[in-house]
């Protein structure tokens, strides 16, 4: 399958010296300990106009330097890329739809009758934002089971809160209804499809030696070691590194052709993935007036955002705990993706939220003015 084309800023009206402030953004916030490194990319018009590289892909137990192809723990950008994407493949196909009760898959959450899949994919479920469910189950079952005994925090479609534990249950419920697990589902109806040939769950399991090295390792942990192609996620990794809330690993390019195909209207060379009004379904503003603004699976712009403040309201994103975080704009017909593993060696430094926001808007000044 052909690749993205790389483009000269200049010839697809972008200021060049104005990406330099943008790197210059990048480069200060990675020398004063935000992460360890970062990769970044812009894709704008359909071409990659931005792909740079800074700092180390890893810095324990030796240093080492980071190449563009780092692949990255994208920790809750799972929930967009992944889930979200399959449950709108799946209700193409007519397998499920946005007014579904849980309990229509899930007899046993019958005390959580109003439970919709669109209260799942908006954030407005109910259910707590996050459970430690790794500490007594161990199989999806478990988890399962733990979901339908908890207890709602407040009436569906009530409030915004953002669950974890809302998208490891949708993640469930797409399995039931794919007849397979996610990441089986996943390869075979969008991965392969798109030529995504470093993104994968369970990389540990699933790449060689030599590509194992690519990825970049989290953090390290007392009871895991140093996290490399596993999952950092607590829950996603006792339910075995596939779950709807995390678990999926990328690079910078393979999200820039996922990129591509929503900008597109789900094609991506000349292979229809999604629906434009899938597209158009999916990346509006669901929650209004109950705020954040929230799309299914999607974050909209919201007035502190970490996409920055100048991408249109038509923009949409996500980030990831790891240090992730992808934006898309449809009406500046660009994408900015910055991908981080800020939790390395240790949760506990760092931080991207400065560089996310101002990085973004650094770009998007940059290009040409509508």
């Amino acid at each position: 399958m052909e690749s993205l084309v790389y483009a000269e800023p200049a010839s697809l009206g972008i200021d060049p010296e104005k990406f330099k402030e943008a790197e210059a953004v990048l480069k200060e916030e990675i020398e004063k300990g935000s992460a360890p490194g970062a990769v970044a990319l812009v894709l704008y018009q359909n071409k990659i106009a931005y792909h740079y590289a800074f700092g180390k892909r890893a810095l324990v137990p030796e240093p080492e330097e980071i190449t563009l192809d780092t692949i990255y723990d994208l920790a809750s950008i799972t929930k967009c890329v992944a889930t979200t994407t399959a449950c709108m493949m799946l209700m193409e196909q007519g397998l499920i739809g946005l007014e579904d009760p849980i309990a229509k898959f899930f007899p046993d959450f019958a005390g959580k009758e109003e439970i919709t899949i669109f209260h799942l994919l908006t954030h407005t479920s109910g259910l707590p934002a996050w459970l430690p469910l790794y500490q007594e189950a161990r199989s999806k079952e478990d988890y399962r089971k733990a979901l339908a005994e908890s207890d709602l925090e407040h009436q569906p479609g009530a409030k915004v809160v953002y669950s974890c534990l809302g998208f490891i249950l949708l993640g469930l419920i797409l399995e039931k209804v794919a007849g397979e697990e996610l990441d089986a589902f996943l390869q075979k109806a969008l991965f392969d499809p798109l030529g995504m040939e470093d993104t994968c769950f369970n990389p540990k399991k699933n790449f060689g030696p030599e590509k194992l090295l690519r990825v970049a390792p989290t953090e390290a942990t007392e009871d895991r070691g140093l996290l490399r192609g596993e999952v950092h996620d607590e829950n996603a990794y006792c339910i075995g590194g596939v779950s709807g809330n995390a678990g999926l690993f990328s690079t910078a390019v393979d999200l820039a052709k996922f990129a591509s195909m929503l900008l597109s209207g789900g094609v991506f060379q000349g292979r229809k993935i999604l629906e434009q009004k899938t597209i158009e379904l999916m990346t509006q503003n669901h929650t209004a007036p109950v705020t954040p603004n929230r799309g299914l699976g999607w974050l909209k712009k919201n007035p502190i955002s970490s996409g920055g403040s100048l991408l249109t309201d038509a923009s949409y994103g996500h980030t990831g705990f790891t240090g992730t975080s992808m934006w898309l704009d449809p009406v500046l017909n660009v994408a900015i993706i910055l991908l981080t593993n800020q939790v390395h060696p240790s949760r506990h430094q760092g931080g991207v939220a400065k560089l996310r926001s101002s990085f973004a808007d650094a770009v998007v000044s940059a290009l040409p003015k509508r």
